[in-house]
């Protein structure tokens, strides 16, 4: 399925979910700048509902209709923001699913610690590596990113190309991988 159906199809599903009073489309699919290492960025207005409490649901709600590989809260964004990424595709790793979670008024209530307690650091080593490979690929200089990645993973003090502590780092997740996970694992060697 295209990338531009697939987006289309997850608003169409998260707008019927309770308490969603909008859901819609922004970044690259919506400037039509999108490529092949492109992501969907949905955000969704629950207003009238507390935004903290509803983002620690929606693991549950898309669950229920997609099969998960993994997701990841963004802590550092909280309680200002609230955004959680999806990791639904194997065939398509890039194809992760950033929803954001707004509401009027906007409510606090979810803190850093409770988003960061809930993540777990292979999902949340396999969202870095994916957005850092996308970076290198398309010519970014991402080598602060990619070296904080590493450093994750390893202590030993690289001198490594971006290229070598991305390979190190996807080894590393390739040999800690669930059974779930190794379709996604084995698309990202693809592009490496």
């Amino acid at each position: 399925m295209h990338i531009t159906e697939f987006a289309r199809e997850l608003t169409e599903y998260l707008v019927t979910l309770p308490g969603v009073k909008e859901c819609r489309l922004y970044g690259s699919l919506c400037t039509g700048t999108y490529d092949q290492y492109s992501d969907i960025d949905i955000q969704l207005d629950v207003s009238g509902c507390d935004n903290g409490r509803f983002i620690l649901n929606l693991p549950k709600f898309m669950e229920q209709k997609y099969g998960l590989i993994f997701y990841d809260y963004a802590p550092s964004l909280a309680p200002d923001k609230y955004v959680v990424s999806f990791a639904l595709d194997g065939v398509h790793p890039f194809r992760m699913v950033d929803i954001g979670c707004t509401a009027m008024p906007h409510c606090g209530s979810v803190s850093r610690e409770e988003l960061s307690a809930r993540n777990d650091r292979y999902g949340h080593l396999l969202k870095l590596f994916t957005a850092n490979l996308k970076h290198h690929l398309r010519g970014t200089d991402c080598r602060s990113d990619i070296l904080r990645m590493y450093a994750k993973v390893y202590d030993d003090g690289c001198d490594y190309s971006d290229r070598q502590m991305l390979e190190q780092v996807l080894d590393w997740l390739d040999r800690n991988a669930l059974v779930n996970h190794r379709p996604f694992v084995e698309a990202l060697r693809k592009y490496l």
